[in-house]
């Protein structure tokens, strides 16, 4: 009978398995450090990206954030401006006002009447004066009526004949009450009030 001896057939086989395995197992290894190696190159890459968008946003809004200094500063001066300007265009108003009051009332009194005094309370203009006739004071009221744009109504609050003290000549003296004409805002607030008084 004969025997063959299988021990080394074994042990080579189990050298070729052990092998196999450790070459296998490299593999595995190895793959995973490439692959974990290209994620990190990839994820580092990506965050140099973020990074250098990062900086470039922060550059961008450093830039907005003068700009944005620079339009308050422009909101501020063109606000200092316009204020100037107001007070300018009231100063014009005020400069002009009476002038152009003085210049009304030059053409519309009469040259046989004469004004004694002038009385402005803001809302009106009491306004004396002497009259030779009492037609010269119905022509001195319609000759103011007519600026319609400046006073609402013209009203005689009194009219008397009186001897003049100086010249001692018989005139008429007379009171009128120049109501100017309200701005468009007190209108509005004086309608509302008629409307609660109706409501009332």
């Amino acid at each position: 009978m004969i025997r063959i001896n299988l021990l080394p057939v074994r042990a080579a086989k189990k050298k070729e398995s052990v092998r196999l395995q450790f070459t296998i197992a490299g593999l595995v290894v190895f793959l995973c450090v490439s692959v974990t190696f290209i994620v990190y190159l990839t994820l580092r890459g990506e965050a140099s990206a973020l990074s250098t968008s990062i900086s470039n946003g922060e550059q961008e809004l450093g830039q907005l954030k003068l700009k944005i200094g620079e339009l308050s500063k422009i909101k501020e001066q063109k606000k200092i401006v316009e204020s100037k300007l107001d007070i300018i265009n009231e100063l014009e108003k005020a400069r002009t006002g009476p002038a152009n009051f003085f210049k009304m009332l030059s053409d519309s009194v009469p040259e046989r009447a004469w004004v004694a005094s002038i009385k402005d309370d803001g809302r009106g203009i009491a306004l004396k004066g002497y009259a030779s006739t009492d037609e010269d004071v119905a022509e001195c009221m319609r000759s103011l009526a007519k600026y319609t744009a400046v006073f609402e109504a013209v009203d005689l609050e009194v009219a008397q004949r009186v001897v003049e003290s100086e010249t001692k000549t018989d005139v008429v003296a007379f009171t009128l009450r120049l109501e100017k004409v309200k701005p468009p805002e007190e209108k509005k607030t004086d309608k509302d009030k008629d409307k609660d008084k109706e409501k009332k």
